[in-house]
């Protein structure tokens, strides 16, 4: 039986051959020297996002530890922003009907003549108060769900790993000619 593959070659290594598994690239991760801004179930989590994304490309550098640092640097700027907007995701996702229907809430003091002079630079309130209204907003239920599915229609995920594209190779074929094998199995009659 024949068999015959035709394999890409580029002239950088791809992803995955820099990083085989999680545990090479949580141990880079933490021993580069750029502080680690993420947990980790976080860089666990990113590390199969980015070889799920960018798996077998060819790495931009030449140098293996620029490309490293790259990918750490990105890591340490955008890193515990995707972490933060993640959390609060899964909290908007978590609210039931009556806290999604909920408004502000406004509260106006009356004070006259109170024995302590109010400050303009100040957001504390005088202990004396003549009076108070409220106002109470609660939303309608289509406002409520459209401001709760617009809040949760940016893929956070996404955004942060495009911030890593500048780290690979951006071309629409590859570098080099195609190196074609053949398997050959021989007979043994």
């Amino acid at each position: 039986m024949n068999k015959a593959e035709m394999i890409p070659q580029y002239d950088t290594k791809l992803f995955n051959e820099i990083w085989e598994d999680k545990d090479s690239f949580l141990n880079d991760y933490s021993s580069i020297g750029i502080p680690t801004t993420i947990s980790a179930q976080s860089i666990s989590t990113l590390y199969y996002l980015l070889y799920s994304k960018y798996g077998n490309n060819p790495i931009a550098n030449y140098d293996e530890e620029q490309f490293k640092y790259k990918i750490f640097s990105v890591i340490w700027q955008y890193g515990p922003t995707w972490e933060k907007r993640l959390e609060i995701q899964q909290k908007l996702r978590g609210l039931d009907e009556d806290d999604i229907l909920k408004g502000s809430k406004a509260i106006y003091n009356t004070a006259l003549n109170p024995s302590t002079e109010p400050s303009t630079s100040s957001l504390y309130e005088l202990p004396y108060i003549n009076g108070q209204n409220t106002t109470n907003y609660r939303k309608s239920k289509m406002d409520a769900y459209s401001q709760l599915w617009e809040l949760l229609s940016t893929d956070v995920t996404a955004e942060f790993l495009s911030k890593f594209k500048g780290c690979f190779k951006q071309f629409v074929k590859p570098e080099k000619t195609w190196i074609y094998v053949t398997d050959l199995e021989e007979d043994d009659e």
